[in-house]
């Protein structure tokens, strides 16, 4: 019987190691992004919380109940969203943007034990001055993160504001498209 557990555990730490191999690098961020109007609430819950990703972090729950340390290194994921739509120089949320938001925080809720915190990034195009697009991706990242805490009482958000640091089409920096959010939670 014993020995059975420590092949069963060989077993689990091997996979371990060899997914651990795969991630050992800094990670790059996978971002999905989904270009539905309304999407499902699956549909976002499957962006942001990937089933390669679920299995490895059960499988260093696993190493870790039996007194091991997780040498894999979970990589991060995040939903990119142009849908949330706010218009040029503004934070107001459209009803566009309220209607994605709300798959969003029905994924969210329905994952709640998956994920431990989650961080909203808001995202400016490259116009207008530094100083204005800090102030607006972050007021931006705000009001997303008050919509969803008003009507899904959702906890542990964070928001940060990346101005026009991290451009989706570098080609056009003028581009609706670098006006965004994009939640990346936290395992």
């Amino acid at each position: 019987m014993k020995t059975m557990k420590i092949l069963a555990l060989s077993a689990v730490l091997g996979a371990l190691f060899a997914g651990g191999q795969a991630f050992s690098a800094e990670p790059e961020r996978k971002t999905v992004s989904i270009n539905d109007r309304v999407p499902t609430p699956e549909q976002v819950a499957e962006a942001l919380f990937p089933k390669q990703i679920q299995d490895l972090k059960a499988e260093c729950a696993q190493a870790e109940k039996a007194g091991m340390r997780c040498q894999s290194r979970i990589p991060k994921s995040s939903l990119d969203s142009v849908l949330i739509t706010f218009p040029r120089g503004s934070a107001v949320l459209t009803g566009e943007g309220k209607e994605f938001l709300n798959a969003v925080g029905k994924a969210l809720q329905s994952r709640e034990s998956t994920w431990i915190s989650m961080r909203i990034e808001g995202h400016t195009d490259i116009t207008g001055s530094r100083a204005l697009n800090e102030r607006l991706s972050q007021e931006r990242a705000d009001v997303v993160k008050d919509y969803l805490v008003r009507n899904f009482a959702l906890k542990n958000i964070e928001t940060v504001g990346r101005a026009s640091d991290q451009l989706k089409d570098s080609a056009d920096p003028g581009s609706a498209v670098n006006r965004r959010i994009e939640f990346v939670p936290e395992w």
